[in-house]
């Protein structure tokens, strides 16, 4: 009986030394992009919510001058400083009070918008102006 014995065409020791780091860069490069977009998608939910609850705070003021100054100092708080705002505007008519949002999330260690194209975060809300109303009132 005889043996069969594959016979190795070269000597292959030490070739994962160099598909390990390129395998690792690969690996870390997706992670950040992942941890990025869903940094991105978290901040948009945020802003979404945040810029609601404002708004629904400046019309149950009646859409007054106080009313909004004070519903954008909680939007400022509840955002905090991660997220760099650059629209914040008000408009009031006759029943409703509207915000234009606009916003950058944060960036993790890359820039978004030219890697994956995750831009500014644009919302516009609009509530209805609420007076309270107290019973036997008209």
């Amino acid at each position: 009986m005889t043996r069969l014995h594959a016979k190795p065409c070269r000597d292959e020791r030490g070739a994962g030394l160099v598909a390990l780091p390129w395998a690792v860069l690969a690996f870390l490069t997706f992670l950040t992009l992942a941890v990025q977009a869903a940094v991105y998608f978290y901040s948009t939910s945020v802003l979404t919510a945040v810029g609601h609850d404002a708004t629904r705070r400046a019309a149950f003021g009646g859409g007054s001058p106080a009313a909004i100054v004070d519903a954008e100092r909680w939007l400022r708080s509840a955002i905090g400083p991660a997220v760099d705002i650059e629209r914040l505007r008000w408009r009031t008519s006759g029943e409703t009070v509207a915000l234009e949002l606009a916003a950058r999330p944060p960036t993790v260690l890359i820039d978004a918008d030219a890697l994956i194209g995750l831009q500014t975060v644009e919302r516009r809300f609009e509530v209805r102006r609420e007076l309270a109303r107290f019973a036997g009132s008209p």
